[in-house]
């Protein structure tokens, strides 16, 4: 059960995001340009300026993807390819969630997945570490080593993503 949340904790993390954020994104933009550092200005504006339908793909995509790194670890265990498919994306999600606390503090406001981060994908990814720490399925290592990981996956899949939702 617990390797089974991971999808569906996303889904739910996401569907905050999916419900707001376009008519978030037009509400705060020029907020958001003023206050951010001009790299994240640019990687905001590119990647961020999209419709919910287009957004929607890429959450769609998302949720295959992590769907199918928890089907391989729930049918192999985590071991191999399948460890560290899972682990990667489980840590790029998790510490994603602080992000969103982060811009939450940066813009003293509420922004699009801070309810949920804080609700659910924080106590869950702290449970998830715990317990599976604790069952000797990883170690402290395997978290350490899922973080690079996980941003090499975010890098070979996110842009690619984006692109193909930005067509719709």
């Amino acid at each position: 059960m617990l390797v089974w949340l991971f999808p569906i904790i996303f889904a739910i993390h996401d569907f905050e995001e999916i419900i707001v954020v376009e008519k978030w994104i037009a509400k705060n933009k020029q907020d958001l340009v003023h206050k951010l550092p001009k790299r994240a200005k640019n990687f905001f504006e590119k990647n961020f300026a999209m419709k919910t339908d287009q957004f929607s793909i890429v959450v769609f995509a998302e949720f295959i993807i992590i769907s199918l790194a928890t089907l391989f670890v729930f049918l192999n265990g985590f071991t191999g390819f399948y460890k560290w498919f899972y682990l990667g994306l489980f840590a790029v999600l998790f510490l994603h969630s602080f992000t969103h606390i982060g811009q939450a503090i940066l813009l003293r406001r509420y922004t699009p997945g801070v309810i949920t981060s804080i609700f659910f994908l924080i106590p869950y990814g702290l449970w998830f570490y715990k317990v599976v720490l604790q069952k000797n399925m990883i170690s402290y290592s395997d978290i350490w080593i899922s973080i690079p990981v996980g941003v090499i996956l975010f890098a070979l899949f996110f842009p690619a993503l984006m692109k193909a939702a930005s067509k719709y």
